[in-house]
């Protein structure tokens, strides 16, 4: 699922120029990576609740806000990104540490409903 999200998203994004030759460190692109999966799913949400809103716009807009937190450029994540998926078993890592997050992020929603069961009548 998260997999299909970010594949979604990066082909969404515009331009694809690899002006840096930095490439972005394995946390930091895990880091990217995950807030760019949450802006997916936010921008889904606020399409769902306001008609006036277009989903690739808020993608776009919600993406390049993750840029502006981690400092990067678009080109700078598109080269880290080409790079990383040149280098599939570090990618695999990347990938399998986000999945383990969500997985461990909605494991404690559950328990956390469990504890606290909603108290709608």
């Amino acid at each position: 699922m998260i997999r299909c999200v970010l594949i979604f998203i990066l082909t969404c994004m515009i331009s694809c120029n690899s002006g840096s030759s930095e490439v972005i460190s394995q946390k930091k692109m895990q880091d990217v990576l995950w807030d760019m999966a949450r802006a997916d799913a936010l921008a889904r949400e606020i399409t769902q609740k306001d008609s006036t809103k277009k989903f690739p716009a808020e993608v776009m807009r919600l993406t390049k806000e993750v840029f502006l937190i981690y400092h990067i450029s678009d080109s700078e994540f598109q080269y880290s990104y080409s790079w990383y998926t040149h280098h599939p078993d570090i990618m695999e890592k990347i990938l399998d540490s986000i999945t383990a997050k969500q997985t461990r992020l909605h494991s404690m929603e559950i328990e956390h409903q469990k504890n606290f069961p909603s108290s709608e009548k």
